[in-house]
């Protein structure tokens, strides 16, 4: 039975690590994160996905997967670690280069090396290559290779299972190893090229869904000046044979949309700019939802309800979620604020302000001048104006279009949605 080394059990690396075991390997999952690890050992898996949750305890119920904050040898390594941006936006590739690091002195000729990783162009080859070779290895020994990851929160398990999946090798030989070891658990079809282009792949897919979400927003924003639904003119638009444009919301989220761009941009700045330009507009629709709730009234002191931490409906993850774009924002002009999410128990934010997070939605909603409606859980779709009566103020602003809009104004509320006028009661 063949070993599998995974490097890296998180959103991903974990139920990589699963599914592999569970079709008949011995893998060895790596993280650095004792707690991680100690659940993990005793049964436990954190991730809320049911079909993530019953592999993972399959695989470990089974004793093909065992978890270690340390490395073990192994025929294949598959390196599945977070490759975030700084504050600068510069490609922050730590991660990486510890775990190659301390994967190398596993390694030994004749593995199979991959990593999964979304990384700017090149770090296979610089990162990956070149640290074995310092470790003193013999890089025509080895199959090393880049296969990205394609992972839609909600979906996980299908999606790494059906996916067709990109596989670029260093060497012809090693995508055609690596393209194997695919098939083997994996229904997708490998498709085979270099380890660069499998790099831009991945990056081009997440930037071609941030611009075109930036572009609905713009357009967004222009309804919102000519007086007119984006929503219905979006749904005109969509009946051309040739245009599918997205939906605007409050910007975009998750591990990968908010985070590729900058890897293009970085390396490739000239080339780029557009590129800047849309990162820009979705990073700034929080912004540009307080500027438009401060002209319905709402003053900064007073206190803000956020209905949703999650970058998208019913999952608990908040990576890079615009929520946090909108935090900063609120203790920037110095707001109080409470954030409440049904699914996410907890946020790592990178802008300086608390997340106020509760599960409590009165908590939230008492005593608040406005109420920001940020995810698409399904449980806000169902919310009724009685459940705000709390409220200090009757402003609602839904940049998910979740709401019964006309319900809410015939009591009272004033409603800003994404893209359209102002809904205000009648005096």
């Amino acid at each position: 039975m063949k070993k599998v080394t995974v490097v890296g059990l998180g959103y991903v690396g974990l139920p990589t690590a699963a599914l592999i075991a569970n079709a008949g390997y011995k893998v060895h999952g790596v993280d650095v994160n004792e707690a991680l690890i100690s659940e993990l050992q005793s049964g436990i898996c954190r991730l809320e996905e049911p079909e993530v949750k019953s592999a993972v305890e399959l695989a470990l119920t089974s004793g093909n997967l065992v978890a270690s904050t340390e490395a073990a040898e192994a025929d294949i390594f598959i390196i599945c670690v977070p490759t975030p941006v700084t504050r600068n936006k510069l490609a922050d590739l730590s991660m990486v280069r510890s775990a190659i690091n301390a994967t190398a002195p596993f390694i030994r000729s004749g593995n199979l090396v991959i990593l999964e990783s979304t990384s700017p162009i090149g770090t296979t080859d610089r990162v990956i290559a070149r640290s074995l070779e310092l470790a003193g290895h013999n890089l025509e020994d080895i199959d090393i290779c880049y296969c990205p990851e394609r992972v839609f929160p909600g979906d996980t398990v299908r999606e790494i299972l059906e996916n067709d999946r990109v596989v670029g090798g260093l060497t012809p030989k090693a995508a055609k190893r690596a393209g194997s070891f695919y098939q083997s658990f994996c229904k997708g079809k490998p498709n085979l090229t270099s380890a660069a282009a499998a790099e831009f792949s991945k990056l081009m897919e997440n930037t071609f869904r941030d611009v075109n979400i930036a572009l609905a927003n713009v357009f967004s924003h222009i309804a919102e000046q000519a007086g007119v639904d984006v929503m219905d003119v979006i749904e005109m638009a969509n009946k051309h044979p040739r245009v599918n444009v997205h939906t605007p919301g409050p910007g975009v989220g998750g591990h990968c949309i908010p985070v590729d761009p900058w890897f293009l941009i970085e390396g490739f700045p000239e080339e780029a700019r557009l590129l800047e330009s849309c990162r820009q507009i979705n990073d700034g629709q929080a912004e540009h939802f307080l500027r438009l709730a401060e002209k319905s009234g709402l003053k900064p002191g007073s206190k803000v309800a956020i209905l949703g931490a999650a970058y998208r409906g019913d999952i608990d993850d908040a990576r890079d979620t615009p929520t946090e774009m909108l935090i900063a924002s609120l203790g920037k002009a110095g707001y109080s604020y409470v954030t409440h999410d049904p699914h996410v128990v907890r946020m790592a934010l990178h802008c300086g302000y608390p997340a106020n997070l509760t599960s409590d939605l009165s908590e939230t909603l008492e005593d608040a001048s406005a109420a920001f409606i940020m995810t698409d859980h399904t449980v806000y779709r169902d919310l009724t104006s009685d459940l705000f009566s709390m409220m200090r103020t009757k402003l609602i602003i839904d940049t998910r279009r979740v709401l019964n809009a006309p319900e809410f104004v015939e009591d009272g509320f004033s409603i800003i949605r994404v893209g359209a006028p102002t809904l205000r009661a009648s005096a």
